[in-house]
């Protein structure tokens, strides 16, 4: 369910960001053999594995990021559970090329439309560049997940994806007050 978090809950992604920067780079012949490699590798990964993680933990709310990006889905979360969302920027996974293509802004139509929709919604820090704030609102394909865990749960869960090779970062938490993102 995607209305389940409760403020004091920690945030989990599964999958790192960039995919609809880089594909679209790849679309206009300006990511190597690796760089679309590498993004091939992550959509190709399933979420079968953290998903089953997440169930045997009691994961109380999560959602895919896909084709809305991060902040659309997260403003999903937030908007359900009626919580802020706070998400700390320099926590975030992002491929290895995601910066390179958003400062040569090759971002996919959706990405744009995700920004102008969802906005409002999401408080941005200063000094992002326009390439970073465009980053949140990239469209993915086959992305990871957004999870929220209890608070009590979450360096036991961190660590039973840790011994099974599971790919997950901590990304921030959610706190009282009105439905909102807050990047920090």
């Amino acid at each position: 369910r995607k209305d389940g978090a409760l403020a004091g809950d920690k945030l989990f992604l599964s999958k790192p960001l960039g995919f609809g920067v880089t594909n679209t780079a790849t679309k206009r012949e300006l990511a190597s053999l690796e760089e679309q490699a590498e993004v091939v590798r992550w959509m190709s990964s399933l979420n079968k594995d953290v998903s089953a993680l997440a169930l045997e933990f009691g994961v109380r709310a999560g959602t895919d990021v896909t084709g809305f990006g991060l902040m659309g889905h997260a403003w999903e979360m937030a908007k359900g559970a009626g919580v802020e969302l706070q998400i700390a920027f320099e926590r975030l996974p992002f491929t290895s090329a995601a910066r390179k293509f958003a400062e040569a802004y090759t971002f996919p139509g959706g990405s744009l439309d995700n920004r102008k929709f969802y906005k409002n919604h999401v408080d941005l820090p200063e000094g992002l560049s326009k390439g970073e704030e465009m980053l949140l609102f990239d469209a993915q394909t086959s992305g990871g997940l957004l999870l929220s865990v209890a608070a009590e749960k979450a360096s036991e869960f961190t660590h039973e994806a840790q011994e099974r090779d599971i790919p997950l970062w901590e990304i921030g938490q959610a706190v009282a007050g009105p439905a909102r993102i807050r990047v920090v």
